[in-house]
């Protein structure tokens, strides 16, 4: 069984970093387009020197919106698209160093051209120090 690591050792401790990227004020014809969208998930994953491991797979909901997943070495990204609110929610789970997945959240922020960005990094799968 593992125990939870203190939190100021989350940058080292942490198995994950999980930022949760909710934004609004987007083009609601962007927001509709699969090619798009996960030309910018790619995008961001070249920008954060991670791995896609295949190309993204896209669910069109019946009507509009989409959900684009891209799974990386790393683990994976994904957004779900509301173009009828202009609103867009976007996951990047990475096991990869915090300032990785920032720069990915950075480079889906640049390309969507939000009004409004609410993000939120969190890390994950805190353990104990293996070497007691």
């Amino acid at each position: 069984m593992h125990k939870v690591a203190p939190q100021e050792a989350a940058t080292e401790r942490a198995v994950l970093t999980h930022v949760m990227v909710d934004m609004y004020g987007l083009d609601p014809e962007t927001l509709n387009d699969p090619d798009q969208i996960g030309e910018i998930l790619t995008g961001a994953a070249a920008a954060a020197t991670l791995h896609p491991l295949a190309e993204p797979a896209v669910y069109r909901y019946p009507g509009q919106g989409l959900t684009v997943f891209l799974p990386i070495r790393e683990s994976h990204f994904a957004i779900h698209t509301y173009p009828e609110y202009g609103y867009a929610s976007v996951d990047i789970v990475s096991c990869a160093l915090a300032e990785r997945a920032r720069r990915a959240r950075d480079y889906v922020i640049d390309r969507l051209g939000a009004e409004r960005v609410d993000s939120e990094l969190r890390f994950r799968g805190f353990l104990e120090d293996r070497e007691s």
